[in-house]
């Protein structure tokens, strides 16, 4: 096949087709699939995109098309890469439980005395990173695209990964909410992930109104609607990458860090009156273009952000300055998280049943990332974090979360990370 094509002759079949002759796959087996709840402002939504879409030459992220394209230049230009194989060496997971007095087993006062064994269910919320799209790449020239939920950092359940779930999962085998397996691109989500693809802060409500219904009198999670809860929000990648010019989502204004942090804040009440006892992980966001240094020396990461027209980051360029406007929003959506999670703890402290924690572990990286070059890099895009990114990021958020204010790692060091292990007196923080 990769003979038979040439760059000179796809170019123009990815610029104008909007339809390739692959079916897309089954869904996979899996998890049982819960119904879907999605609202009419989300469905009217779909709908306005789908036929924004038809209307426009520029791709959509995420979308079938984009999907399919991507899809076909990684079967014919892509190389087969060892996703088992993490360029720094990951510490074994070797923490033990620690014993509990009936006082511990006792329900905690308020938000601020939890541990890990007062965690009942898993939620985690956000786009493409949190659904896990395209951490894994299958092998061209029949690979396809799917996003895999149940290796994702913050909340994926599959056996023996490194996610936030299995490390509680030590302190208590009674946490529920993960996903296991895979879904494909644009689903709402599978279990208590409703991350979506292409999401950006102002569209996380319709996630959290997934949610609203799966913890309500008829959801599939009423039962923990009253228990104790993890949630991990991370989301602005895509506001990020929009700043620099119109990828089809909505254009730069998205990424105004007065427009980010207004829908984020939103969402976060909503979030507060939706599903009862919570503690939030507000997860701060990277230089996204931190994508295109480490793409540089790479063929095919070349080809695909310099030459293959599929949108991938408006701001992941050669252009510099487009670079540096990214970078310094993204510190400047970091200022703005930690400030709303201290509004909304002060809003929230009378109630003491949600908290929210700015988690700044993966924000910073020890002596930038470039010695690593696509070691933590998805090999199908070169921009999503693979397999290896999310074990790594796994472990520094756990590690926030049982760190004081000032106290929480960073900058992230892959080649010096170690697991804490939390004892009887650590609480979430």
């Amino acid at each position: 096949m990769k003979a038979s094509l040439t760059l000179l002759g796809i170019l123009p079949a990815l610029a104008y087709s909007s339809q390739w002759p692959f079916h897309r796959p089954h869904r996979p087996v899996g998890d049982p699939i819960e119904p879907v709840r999605v609202g009419h402002q989300q469905v009217q939504q779909d709908q306005q995109n789908q036929q924004a879409q038809q209307q426009s030459s520029i791709l959509r992220p995420y979308t079938t098309a984009w999907v399919d394209k991507l899809q076909l230049v990684y079967n014919t230009f892509g190389e087969i890469r060892n996703d088992s194989s993490c360029p720094t060496e990951i510490q074994d997971w070797n923490c033990t439980p620690y014993p509990l007095s009936e006082k511990d087993l006792a329900r905690p006062k308020d938000v601020w005395h939890l541990r890990p064994h007062d965690i009942k269910a898993i939620v985690s919320i956000g786009d493409s990173i949190s659904a896990g799209f395209a951490m894994v790449s299958e092998r061209p020239p029949f690979a396809t695209v799917f996003e895999f939920r149940g290796k994702v950092f913050s909340g994926g359940g599959d056996d023996g990964e490194y996610t936030i779930t299995n490390f509680l999962r030590t302190y208590s085998k009674h946490v529920t909410g993960s996903p296991s397996g895979v879904t494909l691109p644009l689903a709402h989500g599978k279990r208590l992930n409703t991350a979506v693809s292409g999401a950006i802060a102002q569209t996380i409500s319709s996630q959290i109104e997934r949610l609203r219904w799966q913890f309500s009198l008829v959801g599939p999670y009423r039962r923990y609607k009253k228990e104790w809860k993890l949630a991990t929000v991370f989301i602005g990648a895509n506001n990020l990458c929009a700043a620099c010019a119109d990828n089809g989502v909505g254009g730069p204004e998205i990424a105004e860090p007065a427009e980010y942090a207004a829908a984020l804040k939103s969402a976060l009440r909503e979030l507060r009156d939706a599903i009862g006892p919570v503690f939030v992980n507000l997860v701060g966001i990277f230089d996204v273009t931190l994508v295109y240094e480490l793409s540089r020396g790479y063929p095919y990461c070349e080809m695909l952000f310099d030459k293959v027209p599929i949108p991938i980051c408006g701001c992941a360029t050669a252009n510099e300055e487009d670079r540096k406007k990214a970078g310094d929003l993204s510190r400047e959506y970091n200022t703005l998280m930690e400030k709303i999670a201290d509004e909304l703890n002060e809003e929230s402290k009378d109630e003491g049943t949600f908290g929210v924690a700015f988690q700044p572990g993966l924000t910073e990286f020890k002596n930038g990332s470039s010695g690593f070059g696509q070691g933590y890099m998805s090999g199908l895009d070169c921009f999503h974090p693979n397999k290896c990114a999310n074990q790594l990021m796994a472990i520094s958020l756990w590690n926030n979360m049982f760190s004081s204010r000032g106290n929480k790692e960073v900058p992230m060091n892959p080649s010096a990370v170690q697991i804490f292990c939390p004892g009887p007196t650590d609480y979430l923080q």
